[in-house]
Formats: C-alpha cells, sequence, structure tokens
C-alpha cells in the first residue's frame, strides 16, 4: 500500500513525532499534578474526620442527642453524618467491612478510603454506643469538575498552541532543507554556479555556507579541468604537429642527407617529447590517486649516494655546459620508494642545470633539523621572477627559459606530490643570481 507523499516528508514525522511527545509529556504531568493535589487533599480532610469525629463522639459522653444536631450546627457544612441501620447496612456493606465493624465496637475511629474519578475521598466508621455512624465530607463536585474540566482545556489548548509553533518552525526549517535539497540537484545536473543565501548561524546556516563552499571549490575545479584539458591538448599538439611536418618534409626525394639527418633528429626530438609528456602524465596520475601511497616497507638505502648516483645520471647535460658541483652531504641512511624518491632530485637537478650559466656552479648539501632532513640544491643562474614565485608548483606552467631548453612544466609539481606523499615539505628561495631549492624529509 502506497501512502501519499506528505506521510513520508520529514515535516510530517517530526510534527507528528513532536505531538506525541507533547501528549506523552501532558499525560506525565497531569498524573503526577493530580497525584500530587489528591494525596494532599486526602489527607486534610483525613484529619479534618478525625478531629469532627472525636468531637461528635466527645458530645455524645456528655449526654447530647447527636441525632438532633446535624453538621451546620456543628459549625461545618462540608461533613456529613449518616446513621447506620438495618435498612442502610446492605447499601454501605461495601465500604464498611467487617474488620472496621469490630475496630469501631472498641471505641476506635476508623478512617478508610474510597476512590472516584480523578480523586481518592476519606471516610470514617464509629460507634455511638451501639448505633454505627458514618462520617463523609460533602465535596463540591461542581466545582470539582470545573477544577478538572479547566485543567483537560488548558491542556488541550497548549497541544494545540505548541503543534502550531513547532509546525511553523518545522516548516522553516524544511523550507531551507528544500533549498538545499533543489541546490543540489542543480549541482548533480552540472550547474556549479548555485549559491545559497543565508544569514542564520544555526547547523541549517553553516550547512548551506558549506555548500557554497563546495559550489566555489566545484567551479574552480571545473575551471582547472578544462585549463587542464587545453594546456594537455596543446601540449601534445605541437609536438604532433612538427613530427606531422617533418615527416611529410621526409617525403621529398630532393632533401640532401644533411637536411634529412636535420628532419630526423627533430622528429626523434619531438617523439622523446611526447614520450615524456606522456609519462609524466601518467605518473601524475597514479600520484593523485587516493590508492597510491609510498612503500614504506623498501629496503633502506642511503640518500647522499642517490642523490650522487643522479648527479652521474644527468653528467651529460653539465658536462655540456662545463658546471661543477660543490657537494657538501653527510652519510644518511633513509627507509622509503627509493625509486619514487629519484624522479624528486632528477627534477631538481635538471631544473638546475638547466638554468645555471656556463661555467656556473651547482650546490648540493645535506643536513638535519630537528625531525627532518633537509636537502638543499643550488644554482648561481638568473634566479626566478618574484611573479613566477606562487605558481613555480602548478602543473603546466613555464616561466621564461635559456635558449634551446624546453620542458612541459610538470617536474616541479610531480617532485612536489611525491615529497607530500613522503610527509615531507618543498619549496625555494630566489635572487638575483641565486637560487636554493630545498627538500625536507621526515626522519
Amino acid at each position: 500500500m502506497k501512502f501519499p507523499k506528505l506521510f513520508h516528508s520529514m515535516y510530517f514525522k517530526w510534527t507528528l513525532a513532536f505531538i506525541a511527545l507533547l501528549l506523552v509529556a501532558q499525560a506525565m504531568t497531569a498524573t503526577f499534578s493530580f497525584s500530587a493535589i489528591i494525596t494532599e487533599t486526602s489527607d486534610i480532610l483525613t484529619e479534618k474526620l478525625m478531629s469532627k469525629a472525636t468531637f461528635i463522639i466527645n458530645l455524645y459522653d456528655e449526654g447530647y442527642n447527636i441525632t438532633e444536631y446535624t453538621m451546620e450546627q456543628m459549625g461545618d457544612i462540608d461533613m456529613q453524618l449518616t446513621f447506620l441501620s438495618e435498612n442502610t447496612d446492605a447499601f454501605y456493606a461495601d465500604i464498611v467491612s467487617f474488620d472496621m465493624m469490630h475496630r469501631a465496637s472498641r471505641g476506635e475511629i476508623v478512617i478508610s478510603h474510597r476512590n472516584e474519578i480523578f480523586h481518592r475521598v476519606p471516610y470514617g466508621f464509629f460507634m455511638l454506643g451501639d448505633q454505627p455512624v458514618l462520617i463523609s465530607p460533602i465535596l463540591p463536585q461542581n466545582e470539582l469538575t470545573i477544577f478538572v474540566n479547566g485543567i483537560a482545556r488548558a491542556m488541550v489548548l497548549n497541544i494545540a498552541l505548541s503543534s502550531v509553533f513547532i509546525s511553523s518552525a518545522l516548516l522553516l526549517i524544511i523550507f531551507k532543507i528544500r533549498k538545499v535539497t533543489a541546490a543540489t540537484r542543480e549541482v548533480a545536473r552540472g550547474n556549479f554556479d548555485v549559491e545559497l543565501f543565508t544569514r542564520s548561524d544555526d547547523e541549517i546556516g553553516e550547512l548551506m555556507r558549506n555548500f557554497n563552499t563546495m559550489t566555489r571549490e566545484l567551479r574552480q575545479s571545473e575551471y582547472l579541468k578544462k585549463d587542464f584539458v587545453s594546456t594537455v591538448s596543446h601540449e601534445f599538439k605541437t609536438p604532433i604537429t612538427a613530427i606531422e611536418g617533418f615527416a611529410r618534409l621526409l617525403q621529398n626525394e630532393n632533401l640532401t642527407s644533411e637536411q634529412r639527418t636535420e628532419y630526423t633528429e627533430i622528429i626523434i626530438k619531438e617523439t622523446a617529447r611526447l614520450g615524456g609528456l606522456s609519462t609524466n602524465l601518467l605518473r601524475l596520475s597514479l600520484l593523485d590517486s587516493s590508492e597510491f601511497a609510498p612503500r614504506p616497507d623498501t629496503a633502506p638505502f642511503y640518500l647522499d649516494e642517490q642523490i650522487r648516483g643522479t648527479i652521474l645520471l644527468l653528467e651529460r647535460g653539465w658536462e655540456e655546459k662545463n658546471i661543477s658541483f660543490d657537494i657538501n652531504m653527510e652519510e644518511m641512511r633513509y627507509i622509503g620508494n627509493e625509486e619514487l624518491l629519484s624522479h624528486v632530485w632528477i627534477n631538481i637537478l635538471q631544473n638546475a642545470i638547466k638554468f645555471s650559466p656556463r661555467g656556473g656552479t651547482i650546490g648540493v648539501k645535506m643536513s638535519t633539523d630537528g625531525r627532518f632532513i633537509v636537502i638543499e640544491i643550488s644554482d648561481n643562474g638568473s634566479g626566478i621572477s618574484p611573479q613566477h614565485h606562487d605558481k613555480i608548483f602548478t602543473r603546466f606552467y613555464k616561466a621564461s627559459r635559456p635558449s634551446g631548453e624546453d620542458g612541459n612544466g610538470l617536474g616541479l609539481p610531480i617532485a612536489k606530490r611525491i615529497v607530500e606523499l613522503f610527509g615531507g615539505e618543498i619549496g625555494f628561495t630566489s635572487q638575483l643570481g641565486s637560487t636554493i631549492f630545498y627538500v625536507k624529509l621526515p626522519k
């Protein structure tokens, strides 16, 4: 059986739950209140019954004819005396037990109670000589009914007003939630320009502000994604166009051997550039994957030896520019992913060689700083202009390069991502004629 949509809404469920809780609370409050009132009233009436019964017995003992006295003459109009006889015994058999008769015959004033709606009424039983007498309060039934009805009406009014107020408050909350729901539908359709306006500081307001933060981040991510796709397309298009153009030139049978060799070398160079770009993109994708993490259980190795090995690997580049090295590294044992970390030194040292002048010097220094191992790689090139400082680690960003040098702007972003995966930090300081890149790795 399908229920109307209203029955499935939070508004209906919350309102129904509140009314149910309110009814339970009102019932418990009324029960406790009536119980306290009834107990207190019963104690007062019991005390009064004992006092009047004692007074009547004393009058009887002094020789007064009690049957000629009414309670009004005794100064009380809220008490009633009933002299039991054979005709009335059957009527009072339910409230006067044999035990009560026995105790009264010994001169006791016996107090008992009878239960009525909303209250518990005490009554007394005693003997005047051989005459059994019942004394009971005359309850103001009309006033009691008015009192009970007044409390009932107050409870109903309280429930009704509370329901209206809570329904209005819930309606406001549900309205805000529906706004967030409608906005999330827009985001699901790809519209990231949705923004929710709120001035409240409650949980719903915080939710709406967080939603706005999310859409801003998604917009930024979407812009970055489009920019990334555009940049990657451009980076791939340039070498492919060059390869295509020079491949067509090679089809010319009239080319000299020198021209053919030159065009072939260009094609090889652009192919290598294309391969390097693909490799770096694949590496970045792997590093960005949430499932990827450096393996901490790999065999230990020596950082100083790894960096020296990287310098030898890049020997052709620094020999061509007659670059010398100033190396100051102590022996440093490290546990981590050796293969992954090698990409950090390759990228930083390649940049140092690329931007160092002919006959320049590259410094490599390793030290410890508290919990970190600090590696500094410096060069005496032209330095990095201040306007490029905040973009150096941006993917595909390329600052001004020396003549003939090329790159795809992915080396430093890859190095930064790897260092972050190791729980470390990478940065640089630069001024005219000097640049120092530093890497901090946890010990």
